[in-house]
C-alpha cells in the first residue's frame, strides 16, 4: 500500500482507531504524530519509523526501541 495517498482525519474516531491499529501504535501517540507532521499518512509512518517504534507484525505490539 502507497502511504503517501491518504489522510488521515483526526476528527473522525474510525479514523484514528483504524490507523493506530494499522500502524499498530495507540491512538494518542498517532494523535501525537499527526500533530508533528500533518495528516498525510506517510509522514506519520516516516515519523513513527524515526521515533523508534517498532511494529511487530507476528504479535501485533508495538515495541519501542532506543538508540544508545
Amino acid at each position: 500500500m502507497r502511504l503517501g495517498n491518504f489522510i488521515i482525519d483526526a476528527k473522525k474516531p474510525v479514523h484514528v482507531a483504524w490507523w493506530s491499529q494499522e500502524f499498530g501504535v495507540s491512538e494518542q501517540l498517532l494523535l501525537n504524530a499527526i500533530a508533528a507532521v500533518g495528516e498525510r499518512s506517510d509522514a506519520v509512518s516516516d515519523y513513527l519509523k524515526k521515533q523508534g517504534l517498532k511494529h511487530s507484525v507476528d504479535s501485533g505490539s508495538t515495541t519501542v526501541t532506543t538508540q544508545t
